[in-house]
């Protein structure tokens, strides 16, 4: 982290793993960290990092809020108290008000996982993954009163793969994400009047993805191609954590199966979709609109199974 002698007081917003790093790099820098507000209360209470992002503001003596507090146009007031200079947001899904944005007296910025205009709104890494994206990439923008339609301040690519999942994505945009904000600090020493600002572009299609937005409502969609049902499983796999759009389903004589992993075989189906084929290297085949997709393990009423200890040729798996 570059050092100058432009000391600025920075407010953070701070939630997941991306925030509990964004206060470190934040603790290292130049910079005054003038308050910390997050959802992670006291205690080991995150798979992601220990200990939280309260216990660790804590102790480095920085006074900690309730992330709430920015929907409320009441706390510019303690922002103007404390002189705030910068507003930064990471992972934290709070809608910040009008009155908070401009109490930051140089700007305010949020880091988002995803290319802007094209996916704004939530789990973009995952709708990247699902919809079959070859590059996926990582934005800090000016926060405005609309959500991720601020300019952009920085940006950074990066390439997805056929074998990404929703979670290898994820832990990339935070890696990605960290270098943003270390250049958003250094930047800030050097001229803080004189970061990035470029509109967004016209010619791209603005898309909102919204918190209870899943394809299929997280049911299989058998008719679909085999490289569009792999994609949708490989897109909600973030174990071993919780997947946002929790895990994909089939139903199978009245009984729930989830799917988090399969393998497109090269075979060309000729059955009706959802049904259950011959085993394929060992493992249950169900057809799809064109090839076999081939599941290993899966979970039938919560349990871990393999597909083909109790699925069985002709077997139908359904959507409701």
């Amino acid at each position: 982290m570059m050092k100058s002698n432009r000391r600025l007081a920075v407010l953070l917003i701070a939630d997941e793993a991306a925030g509990a790093h964004a206060l470190r790099i934040l603790s290292k820098s130049d910079h005054l960290v003038a308050g910390v507000l997050t959802n992670q209360g006291s205690g080991q209470d995150s798979i992601l990092q220990k200990p939280s992002i309260s216990d660790s503001a804590t102790q480095m003596g920085v006074p900690v809020l309730d992330a709430k507090r920015v929907q409320n146009p009441d706390f510019a007031a303690w922002m103007v108290d404390h002189e705030v200079d910068v507003l930064l947001n990471v992972h934290a899904l709070y809608r910040i008000c009008p009155e908070v944005i401009r109490a930051a007296r140089v700007g305010a910025f949020n880091l988002h996982p995803g290319p802007l205009p094209a996916y704004s709104g939530l789990n973009a890494p995952s709708w990247a993954v699902y919809n079959e994206e070859a590059t996926h990439a990582v934005t800090i923008h000016h926060i405005t009163d609309t959500i991720d339609t601020g300019n952009i301040a920085y940006e950074t690519h990066f390439p997805i793969t056929s074998k990404d999942t929703g979670l290898s994505v994820s832990i990339r945009c935070v890696k990605e994400g960290l270098i943003l904000i270390e250049q958003l600090l250094n930047d800030l020493s050097r001229d803080s009047m004189a970061i990035p600002s470029r509109p967004q572009s016209s010619e791209i299609k603005r898309t909102v993805y919204k918190r209870n937005q899943i394809p299929g409502n997280g049911l299989i969609q058998w008719q679909q191609s085999a490289r569009k049902i792999d994609a949708f499983i490989r897109a909600s796999n973030y174990s071993p954590f919780v997947s946002p759009w929790g895990e994909p389903c089939t139903i199978w004589k009245g009984k729930v199966i989830a799917i988090s992993k399969t393998e497109i075989s090269e075979r060309v189906c000729d059955a009706s979709p959802g049904t259950v084929g011959d085993p394929i290297n060992g493992k249950s085949s169900v057809a799809t609109a064109d090839r076999w997709i081939l599941i290993d393990k899966c979970k039938l009423d919560g349990k871990t199974a393999e597909a083909s200890s109790f699925l069985t040729p002709g077997d139908s798996l359904c959507e409701k």
